[in-house]
C-alpha cells in the first residue's frame, strides 16, 4: 500500500514537471519570436484581425509604392515647366530688346533661335520612365493621367483605389501630332496693342497637323517690322500664362501626392503598432513567467528526486 502511493506521488510529480517544461517550451518560444499569438488556435479573435490588418498594411505599402513613382513623374514635369518658364522669360525679353530702335534683329532673332533649342532640349529632358508630360509625339495626344492617391477597405474587406488626376493637355508644351495640342506648337491669332494682327507659334515640331496656312513661327530677321513684334510679344504673353497656370497645376498634384504619401507612411506606422498589440509578446511579463517556471521547476525536480529516493529506501525494506 505504501509503495503504491509513492508510485502515485512520483507519477503525480513527473506529470508536474512535464507541465512545466513544456510551458516553458512555449514561453521561451514567444520570447524569441516576440509573438504572443503565433497561430489562429492561440486566439482566433487576435489572429483574425491582425491577419486582415496585414493585409491592409500590405495594400497600403503597394499604394505607397505606385505614389512614389507618380511623384517622381509629377516632379520632373513641374521641374522641366519651371525651366521652361525662364526660358520663355528670356525669350520675351530678348522680343523686347527687339523693339528698340538702331538694335541688330538679325543678332536678336539668333539668340533667340538658340534659346528655342535649349527650350526643346529641356522639354525632350523633362521624363521619366518615358513618361513626358509636356510632350507628345506623333501618335499621342494629351489625356488624363490617373494615379493612385491612396487604398481602402471597406467593412467587408473589399479594396478600394483612389485616384488622383491630372490633365496633360495643360502641361503639354510641344504636340507632334496635333500642333494645336502643344502650348508653343499651336498659333495663337489676335490683335496687339498697337493694332496690328498677329498670327504666331513658338515651335515647329513638325507636327502631323500643323498650323493653319496664316500662322507664322517666332523668329527675328533684319526685315521684321515692329507691328509684329508687337503680335510676337502677344502670342508669347499667352503662352507664359498657359504654362504658368500649368506649373500651378503641376506643383498641386505633387503637393497634394506628397501629402497623401505622408499619410499612408503614418498609418502603415499605426497599422504596425496595432498589430502588435495584438500579436506582439509582453517581454516583461513573459520574462518574469520564464523565471517563475524556471524557479517551480526546479522545485519539481527535487520533489520528484526526494520521492524516488524515498521510494529507493522503502523497496530496501523487501530486499
Amino acid at each position: 500500500m505504501y509503495s503504491s502511493s509513492v508510485n502515485s506521488t512520483a507519477a503525480s510529480a513527473l506529470s508536474l514537471l512535464g507541465g512545466t517544461s513544456r510551458a516553458m517550451t512555449e514561453t521561451v518560444t514567444r520570447v524569441a519570436s516576440g509573438r504572443d499569438v503565433q497561430k489562429a488556435a492561440d486566439n482566433a479573435a487576435y489572429w483574425s484581425i491582425a491577419t486582415t490588418m496585414k493585409s491592409s498594411n500590405l495594400s497600403l505599402s503597394s499604394a505607397e509604392d505606385a505614389q512614389a513613382f507618380s511623384a517622381a513623374i509629377a516632379d520632373t514635369a513641374s521641374v522641366g515647366m519651371a525651366a521652361a518658364t525662364d526660358i520663355m522669360s528670356e525669350i520675351q525679353s530678348k522680343l523686347i530688346l527687339a523693339k528698340s530702335p538702331g538694335v541688330d534683329k538679325d543678332v536678336i532673332g539668333s539668340e533667340i533661335g538658340q534659346l528655342k533649342e535649349q527650350l526643346g532640349s529641356i522639354i525632350d529632358s523633362s521624363a521619366f520612365n518615358g513618361q513626358n508630360w509636356l510632350k507628345t509625339d506623333a501618335t499621342q495626344a494629351p489625356k488624363v493621367k490617373s494615379m493612385v492617391g491612396s487604398v481602402t477597405n471597406n467593412s467587408n474587406g473589399d479594396v478600394s483605389i483612389n485616384v488622383i488626376d491630372f490633365d496633360t493637355a495643360k502641361s503639354n508644351l510641344v504636340a507632334q501630332g496635333d500642333a494645336a495640342d502643344g502650348l508653343l506648337t499651336r498659333s495663337y491669332a489676335g490683335i496687339s496693342k498697337s493694332g496690328a494682327a498677329f498670327d504666331f507659334y513658338l515651335l515647329d515640331a513638325g507636327s502631323s497637323v500643323p498650323n493653319g496656312g496664316g500662322a507664322k513661327e517666332i523668329a527675328l530677321s533684319s526685315t521684321t517690322t515692329s507691328e509684329e513684334i508687337d503680335g510676337m510679344l502677344s502670342a508669347v504673353n499667352s503662352m507664359m500664362k498657359g504654362m504658368t497656370n500649368a506649373g500651378s497645376d503641376l506643383g498641386s498634384t505633387s503637393s497634394r501626392i506628397g501629402s497623401n504619401t505622408d499619410f499612408l507612411k503614418d498609418l502603415q506606422a499605426v497599422t504596425d503598432m496595432g498589430i502588435g498589440r495584438l500579436l506582439d509578446t509582453d517581454m516583461e511579463e513573459q520574462s518574469a513567467r520564464l523565471s517563475s517556471l524556471a524557479a517551480q521547476k526546479q522545485l519539481q525536480t527535487i520533489g520528484l528526486n526526494i520521492t524516488n529516493a524515498t521510494m529507493a529506501n522503502s523497496l530496501k525494506l523487501f530486499v
